[in-house]
């Protein structure tokens, strides 16, 4: 790696993530997530949430290519888990639903970035972000866990790796994973989440257990500094981007991180915050208001966007 790499991060000189970190538009440097599961056909509108859908493998590439001609940046790739056990072990199996999408995303749309959410949440029957043996949470058994399915997400050919937990030392463990998968230049993204009711839509999608109490603790909503601090140490632990969630409740952390920390900053806008959109038969007025939340996370200092809504506004 060189040390023009090790300075300014590795998301910076991806030739994907480049161009889209120098793209004029909004719409470029927008990355939408998308759910995929192994027991869909088709699509399927999730209950709960109608605006979100779980999408077959030919359903994706199919959304792939109309994203790619778009012109958007990437997709985010989530799955809703149908086997769930105590060490997630389906996250991390190299024929896993994520890994068979990655490849189909990067064969039918290469110029589409992929990254992808590195977690065992929607694994467990608990739901946690965190792994527990004997009652306790299993920290170092995590850390595993996760640099086993970071391994596997690499091989199958991803652009960036986002280990979402908020987990101390994800980043360390990713990073050394990928190193020793024969992807040291491969991105990795730190999560600072604050502590938000605008989380549900997304874990009733992917089919993850409710959480009432986190055994992973989020940054309290009304700390001014704590995010800035976290991302700085992520940083410093490796981390080539920084994530920020939810999108509209950090916008000045937004502008905060991006003055302390030397890599992009990106705004996470959550499946609860695109509901907001989705309200109305006549989503016109409503499209425009969610650009215009775009517009803001850009100029509080945001680099990409992250957002369910980001084909929707980009339609014709």
């Amino acid at each position: 790696m060189s040390p023009t790499t090790l300075v300014r991060g590795r998301l910076r000189d991806h030739p994907l993530w480049s161009r889209a970190l120098s793209a004029p538009e909004i719409t470029g440097r927008l990355i939408q997530p998308v759910i995929v599961s192994a027991r869909v056909e088709d699509r399927e509108r999730v209950a709960d949430a109608p605006f979100l859908e779980r999408l077959s493998i030919t359903e994706l590439v199919r959304d792939a290519r109309d994203a790619s001609s778009t012109g958007l940046a990437g997709f985010l790739i989530f799955a809703a888990s149908d086997r769930k056990d105590e060490l997630a072990l389906l996250a991390s199996e190299r024929d896993h639903i994520v890994a068979r999408a990655i490849h189909a995303v990067k064969d039918a749309a290469p110029d589409l970035a992929v990254a992808t959410d590195v977690c065992v949440c929607a694994y467990t029957p608990h739901g946690q972000c965190v792994l527990f043996a004997e009652g306790q949470a299993n920290v170092a058994g995590t850390l595993e866990r996760l640099a086993e399915i970071a391994a596997v997400h690499a091989d199958a050919g991803a652009d960036l790796l986002i280990p979402s937990g908020m987990l101390e030392g994800s980043v360390r463990a990713v990073r050394a994973a990928v190193s020793s998968a024969g992807r040291p230049e491969l991105p990795i993204a730190a999560m600072v989440k604050l502590e938000s009711v605008l989380y549900p839509a997304h874990r009733i999608a992917v089919e993850a257990i409710p959480v009432r109490d986190r055994a992973v603790p989020l940054i309290a909503v009304d700390d001014r500094d704590a995010a800035r601090t976290r991302a700085a140490r992520e940083v410093a632990a490796g981390a080539d981007a920084v994530v920020l969630k939810p999108g509209l409740v950090t916008l000045d952390l937004v502008t905060r991180v991006a003055e302390t920390v030397d890599r992009p900053v990106i705004s996470f806008f959550t499946a609860d915050e695109h509901a907001f959109f989705v309200a109305s038969d006549d989503s016109r007025d409503l499209v425009a208001a969610e650009r215009e939340t775009f517009a803001a996370a850009r100029r509080a200092g945001a680099d990409l966007l992250i957002s369910y809504g980001a084909r929707s506004t980009t339609a014709e």
